[in-house]
């Protein structure tokens, strides 16, 4: 017998107009396959029933670019720009772009040449410099002599995903340097951040890189048919959307015509969104007050205004300025972001609204992450394995110290005496020794497992959010300032426009399953 939902799927909806609101109806009241990878993850509860307005970044946020194919733009436009203007050799131009090595969170460091990943501690678990992998002495001697301050000058950290190219580029080079000294001399490994990040800055400040992008939308963006649904199913129940993003207002209005134009025959993509703000200039957007310059429908300045006003294009402008239109408290705002610093730690900071992270390397490592579940099982016992014959061994080791000490301190024992404690000092460092052999074996093993694990998610840094046993300091930050976070805006297709959000587990060491 059929639910009163399959009637409404097979005979209502089939009888309206094709439209998005068919669509979406349709989404709503049939199953539909959710794999882990495009989950809301929760680390702070939130009521979407709560929220009035949600504000959208527009590049790698709604626009779902193809991260390698943009990344390799950049990475050779970059390249280019290097030999063009800043007198690099042609030799660079055959630097491999390397699409697993440049990773969000990764720190370079512009005084040692190397790029690190940290754990939350501050801990540098992993390092390159060029292409050869830094071992743990060299390692313990460039960051434990004193503490890591990733914040300093020396360090860069890589936040967004249009700064991965230059990652790739700084440890080509230095490659290059090294094993080609004829080549190219690098001034300092300062120098050639600077020389990178300048080069990188101009393609996206003299539009090179947005004409190429702008020239072939297929290859770079490609569309995402639930992203409209997503957008539709929030919009619900009178609930504003706004777009707040740093790009211009002609980059803005191509992209959002090729992903949303054909989606509203009737309209286009500006019936989507109540505000449009473009040339935001986040994170200052959130920590400075500046007035809003009104655009007309072609992009032009028409004046500056004190408070924006619905159904209106803006450029500039600020949060402060933005609240005196939204009213009513800053947790009724949610914004979705890709970048952790410019998005969502900034907004975070200096507001109450409520964040959303969008962090797209997520849906490719929880698919490995399922596929290596057995492994990671295997991993966990062995561990539990591990501690409870460390536990022993430190038992064991006192033991024997102590039968040691009796043996030197006790002149007046007789021979059977002094042979039985002989006895029980060999058996006991026999005992440890098996013991210890065994839990060496133990820990190599783990180590194996463990590399495979890593490797498989990626082959020079393992997880986005770990190192180690710990949170990566990128996973920290997501802990810290994401109330929530997904792979992708079109995820929110799958919950109902009031959905309760909610925190599954937020556990200590000591909650420990027991």
């Amino acid at each position: 017998m059929s639910s009163w939902s399959d009637l409404i799927a097979n005979q209502q909806i089939d009888s309206l107009e094709p439209s998005v609101g068919q669509e979406l109806l349709r989404h709503a009241l049939t199953d539909q396959v959710q794999t882990s990878g495009r989950r809301v993850f929760t680390n702070r509860t939130l009521r979407l029933g709560k929220i009035k307005y949600i504000g959208f970044d527009l590049d790698f946020t709604l626009a779902h670019y193809d991260q390698d194919a943009l990344s390799q733009l950049a990475f050779e436009l970059t390249l280019d720009r290097l030999v063009e203007r800043f007198g690099y050799p042609k030799e660079i131009l055959g630097s491999e772009f390397r699409t697993h090595f440049c990773r969000r969170g990764s720190i370079l460091d512009t005084e040692a040449g190397t790029v690190l990943k940290m754990d939350r501690h501050r801990y540098v678990g992993r390092a390159y410099h060029g292409r050869r992998f830094v071992e743990t002495a060299e390692r313990s001697r460039l960051y434990r002599q004193e503490p890591v301050n990733p914040a300093s000058s020396r360090f860069y950290r890589v936040d967004t995903l249009f700064e991965l190219p230059e990652v790739n580029i700084f440890s080509e080079v230095i490659d290059l340097a090294q094993r080609r000294p004829r080549v190219i001399t690098l001034e300092s490994y300062n120098q050639l951040f600077r020389d990178t990040r300048q080069a990188i800055d101009s393609i996206h400040a003299d539009h090179t890189l947005k004409k190429h992008i702008l020239a072939d939308l297929p290859r770079y963006l490609p569309l995402d048919p639930e992203l409209i649904l997503a957008l539709k199913r929030l919009a619900l129940g009178d609930r504003r959307l706004l777009l707040i993003t740093n790009s211009e207002w002609y980059y803005t209005e191509a992209l959002c015509s090729y992903l949303f134009d054909h989606t509203v025959p009737d309209g286009s993509w500006r019936d989507i969104f109540d505000l449009v703000v473009v040339e935001a200039k986040k994170p200052g957007f959130f920590r400075k007050n500046r007035n809003f310059v009104e655009l007309d429908n072609a992009g032009n300045p028409v004046g500056e205004v004190d408070q924006p006003r619905w159904g209106k294009i803006y450029s500039g402008g600020s949060r402060e300025s933005l609240a005196q239109l939204l009213g009513g408290q800053g947790e009724e705002v949610l914004y979705v972001g890709d970048h952790i610093y410019g998005d969502i730690l900034s907004s975070k900071l200096t507001s109450t609204w409520r964040t959303a992270l969008v962090i797209s390397e997520l849906e490719d490592e929880l698919e490995t992450r399922q596929e290596l579940s057995s492994k990671h099982r295997h991993v966990e016992v062995l561990r539990a394995e591990l501690a409870d014959s460390g536990q022993r061994m430190d038992g064991l080791h006192d033991i024997l110290a102590l039968y040691r000490r009796l043996s030197r301190g006790d002149e007046r024992a007789n021979d059977e005496t002094r042979s039985i404690r002989t006895l029980s000092i060999e058996r006991t460092q026999a005992h440890l020794s098996a013991l210890r052999s065994e839990h060496k074996a133990m820990r190599q093993h783990v180590r194996r497992l463990q590399g495979r694990i890593s490797t498989a998610i990626n082959p020079y840094w393992g997880s986005l959010f770990k190192q180690g046993a710990n949170k990566s300091l990128f996973g920290s930050q997501v802990d810290d300032f994401a109330c929530i976070y997904t792979s992708r805006v079109s995820n929110f297709a799958f919950y109902g426009s009031n959905h309760y959000f909610r925190v599954l587990r937020d556990t200590m060491m000591h909650e420990a399953p027991i």
